[in-house]
Parts: C-alpha cells; sequence; structure tokens
C-alpha cells in the first residue's frame, strides 16, 4: 500500500467487509469519510501527475535554454562568469565608471578618450568631477 488511493481501496474493502453500512449513524460517518478520503486521494493523484509533467516540461526548457547559451556565450561561460562581472567595465567596454562626489551619479568615461587634464563635469549636477574646478566655479559667481 504506497499510495493514497490504495490506501483509500483497502479502508473501503474494510468497510465491506464489516458489513458498514449507512444504516446507521455512525455507518454514515465511516462511508462519508472514506468518500472524502477517495476523493482527495484523486485530487493528489492528478496533482502528483500534472506535477511530474511540468518538471518534465521546466527540464526540457532547461536544456534549450542550455543549449542557447552555449552557442552565445560559450563552453567556458560557468567558469568564467564572477571574474567577468568584477571585469566588464574596465576590460571588455573601454569604460571607466566613477561616482560624481557630490550627487553619487555613476558616470562612464571612454577609457582612452580620457584625460585628467580635462575639466569632467557631472551631467546630473553640473558640477567638476576631479580636481577644483568647481571652487573656480563658484568664485566666479
Amino acid at each position: 500500500m504506497n499510495s493514497m488511493t490504495d490506501q483509500v481501496a483497502y479502508l473501503k474493502g474494510l468497510a465491506d467487509g464489516l458489513n458498514i453500512t449507512d444504516a446507521d449513524n455512525t455507518g454514515k460517518l465511516l462511508l462519508a469519510i472514506i468518500d472524502t478520503l477517495d476523493a482527495i486521494a484523486s485530487a493528489v493523484s492528478k496533482v502528483e501527475i500534472a506535477q511530474k509533467e511540468l518538471d518534465d516540461y521546466v527540464e526540457d526548457i532547461d536544456e534549450d535554454l542550455s543549449g542557447i547559451e552555449e552557442i552565445l556565450f560559450g563552453d567556458d561561460d560557468e567558469d568564467d562568469d564572477d571574474d567577468d562581472d568584477d571585469d566588464d567595465d574596465d576590460e571588455d567596454d573601454g569604460l571607466i565608471e566613477y561616482d560624481c562626489p557630490h550627487c553619487d551619479t555613476t558616470v562612464f568615461f571612454d577609457e582612452e578618450a580620457f584625460s585628467l587634464e580635462e575639466e569632467h563635469r557631472c551631467p546630473r549636477c553640473d558640477k567638476a568631477i576631479f580636481g577644483e574646478g568647481d571652487d573656480e566655479d563658484e568664485d566666479d559667481e
């Protein structure tokens, strides 16, 4: 008796063997409980079947997605995930990321064209990001 439906079938047979009928209140109660258990066992069985189908479907999707990832990113993607996240901004796209000291806006600069000699202003607050350009602006006003 592994499944719930087998256990409920056993209870039905036991009730029949004990000649339990709905002639008295106790018999009505026991038969109603067995019928309710039968309905529950049937519903659980349907859920188990649906869950198995869903598991198979998700597994197929995962395999398909793995194939697509391998085509797009190559075989070594799993080994380098953590390393790539740290180096993406500096090496792969040639950008330098810097937070404005005045408003904390993240600003990106082209690595090859970047020079500290030039004045770089924040696009959000329009203050100088590096050096003392901000102090000169206050003196001019």
